[in-house]
């Protein structure tokens, strides 16, 4: 299936904020280093967020999960 780019800027900012600081990087084994050059995108019915790692600066991604609110 094709990906469809998202418009990230369109979240509430500290929603994006929460997004670009709760990561996990595969290079580095660690959480929360941060991303930045963050983009989202649509891609089997799933949500994504890919940027670079603020330490390491090699592609992390993390799916966006919605949650019921309740």
């Amino acid at each position: 299936m094709a990906r469809t780019e998202r418009d990230f800027s369109a979240r509430p900012a500290q929603e994006r904020e929460w997004m670009l600081q709760n990561t996990w990087c595969d290079a580095c084994a660690e959480a929360d280093l941060g991303m930045d050059a963050a983009h989202e995108y649509e891609e089997d019915g799933r949500v994504y967020v890919e940027g670079r790692c603020r330490k390491c600066r090699r592609t992390v991604c993390s799916e966006v999960v919605e949650r019921d609110a309740g």
